[in-house]
């Protein structure tokens, strides 16, 4: 199996429930509050480890008690944390609310994860030399990201570009992405086409693919996906499902599908599978307490095929 490095977030997320989002100036009253571990580069990393993937992380971590919490977490599941640092600053935290429908609304508080500056890159060459496969989003600071997106090109590896959240990215940086993986509004904001229907979609991704990206992967929500890639071009459906939580499940898309192509899967059936797993863990709370195990993947995917 080829190796996968993910570099990215550590965030511990506060997650409130309400039937409905305040609107400015209005106050709501809350049903709960649940911390649980997060950020998008850890959420990626354990998805794709409890996927069978052969995965580690890189990021940076606060010497704080959801730091700590953070380590054990990785120690748990397995993940080696020898290019997980830790710094003064706080844990990056998240703060979400999510309504009755199960949409959420984030807000993401980066500390610590901007603390991995120049010479964290330089102590995870190896890894990034060692890997075949390496994930990225953009919760690290955009230099940090733009670089080692560079450094991963040039060692020849193969390069999932998740840009969220959306910021602007110098202009020789999305074509260095072998797999740019954004959601509907992400499009929209690298492309400025609108995104709203699946003609908009297919018309935004290929203006992006005619600016040099060889593979766009958006995600679709509860539609499923579309990809405008080398080896195949469509939508994949979701799976329909009741959604209590929708937190993490792009993540865990993302972690999925880098195990199917980490295993030699095609295009289509990694895009399967990782709607399989994004599905599942759209009916759970929580970030990481929501990714699901391969056997429940593989299950669920047995029952619909």
């Amino acid at each position: 199996m080829k190796n996968i490095l993910v570099v990215g977030s550590l965030n511990m997320d506060e997650t409130v429930r309400m039937d409905v989002f305040p609107s400015a100036g209005q106050t709501v009253v809350g049903s709960s509050v649940l911390y649980a571990p997060g950020g998008k580069g850890n959420n990626q990393c354990i998805a794709a480890k409890r996927l069978g993937g052969n995965v580690k992380m890189a990021g940076m971590l606060g010497n704080d008690a959801h730091g700590k919490t953070l380590r054990a977490l990785l120690f748990d599941e397995g993940i080696t944390d020898g290019c997980v640092f830790a710094c003064g600053l706080p844990t990056g935290m998240a703060q979400i609310q999510i309504d009755r429908e199960g949409q959420n609304r984030i807000c993401v508080v980066p500390s610590a994860n901007h603390a991995f500056g120049g010479a964290e890159i330089g102590k995870i060459d190896g890894a990034l030399r060692e890997a075949d496969f390496v994930v990225l989003q953009l919760e690290l600071r955009i230099d940090v990201t733009e670089e080692i997106v560079r450094r991963a090109h040039g060692y020849g590896k193969t390069i999932l570009l998740n840009p969220a959240p959306a910021a602007k990215l110098s202009p020789d940086i999305l074509p260095l992405a072998d797999y740019l993986i954004p959601n509907e509004s992400e499009l929209s904001g690298l492309t400025g086409l609108p995104s709203s229907t699946d003609g908009e979609v297919v018309l935004a991704s290929e203006k992006l693919r005619a600016s040099g990206v060889r593979n766009v992967i958006v995600t679709l929500g509860k539609r499923g996906v579309y990809a405008n890639s080398e080896t195949f071009t469509g939508f994949v459906p979701g799976f329909p499902v009741r959604a209590v939580d929708t937190v993490a499940a792009g993540d865990c898309f993302i972690g999925a599908f880098a195990v199917g192509l980490s295993e030699g899967k095609s295009v289509p059936d990694s895009l399967r599978f990782a709607n399989a797993a994004a599905a599942l863990s759209v009916q759970t709370e929580g970030a990481v307490p929501s990714l699901p195990a391969r056997q429940t993947v593989d299950a669920f995917l047995a029952e619909r095929y």
